[in-house]
């Protein structure tokens, strides 16, 4: 897209982004895009007084409840040697969860797995896994982890809004929408119909049936998540719409440097 835009050779824009990923301003994860990392570091000496600050309060609010150092010193020395092996992304709907694991896995060095909202599945995982949920259930994961669990709750893109970028404009298109979750298909029908599509030129197939794709032709459009994007037919234009934010996603490359010592 760069190099039509500026009538360049596409390998001298593969090579700018190359050199810019080198040099640590943007990163690239395969089948996802290509991320701004952020701000250069701060130098050596900055991060080593924000550390010394952070460090000051915390003693300070030690000893004001009356903590002594060697109980501080045992529980960080805990925290630090049992880093977090996997995230686990918590929700009822079985659907949803196999789709955000699809979202995350080639994002994210840590692995992601998917678990039902329910205690005795939830115990298996207490102590290897930072939890993961929507913000719907945030409320019923708070209430069925331990306290000293860290849940994460995932921001979802804005499907109403941010879909209709994808959709090709012309309302005379036949557009094929299709998921394995029932939410994605919901709010898309909404979307597009008060968009002026015509009901006529929608289909709403669920992707959970052998033979969704009946009917799928080249020369259709199908708008369909990261997980059914793999059954979509050849020849037909497809549009992989994420669920999960770009901003989240980084939220979560964050976490795994904190703990593999990057900077």
């Amino acid at each position: 897209m760069l190099a039509r835009r500026f009538r360049l050779h596409p390998n001298t824009v593969s090579a700018a982004y190359r050199q810019l990923e080198k040099q640590r301003w943007v990163e690239s994860v395969r089948g996802s895009g290509v991320y701004v990392i952020g701000e250069r570091a701060e130098t050596q000496e900055a991060r080593l007084q924000t550390l010394d600050d952070l460090v000051l309060d915390f003693l300070r609010s030690a000893r004001k409840a009356g903590l002594p150092a060697k109980a501080l010193h045992e529980r960080i020395a805990y925290w630090l040697a049992t880093p977090p092996e996997y995230f686990l992304f918590v929700h009822p709907d079985r659907e949803l969860r196999e789709i955000v694991c699809a979202e995350l896995k080639p994002a994210l060095t840590l692995d992601v797995a998917g678990c039902d909202l329910d205690p005795a599945a939830l115990n298996e995982h207490e102590r290897r896994a930072v939890f993961l949920c929507m913000p719907s259930h945030r409320a019923r994961a708070g209430e069925l982890l331990p306290r000293d669990r860290e849940l994460i709750t995932l921001e979802i893109r804005r499907v109403a809004s941010e879909l209709a970028q994808f959709v090709p404009s012309r309302k005379d298109v036949l557009v094929v929408i299709a998921s394995k979750w029932a939410g994605f298909l919901n709010v898309a029908r909404t979307m597009l119909t008060a968009a002026g599509y015509a009901p006529e030129a929608l289909l709403f197939r669920n992707a959970r049936l052998h033979d969704w794709d009946r009917g799928v032709q080249p020369g259709m459009t199908v708008v369909c998540d990261v997980l059914t994007s793999d059954a979509v037919p050849s020849g037909v234009h497809k549009i992989v719409f994420p669920l999960i934010s770009d901003a989240c996603i980084s939220e979560l490359r964050s976490y795994e440097r904190f703990w593999r010592g990057r900077d």
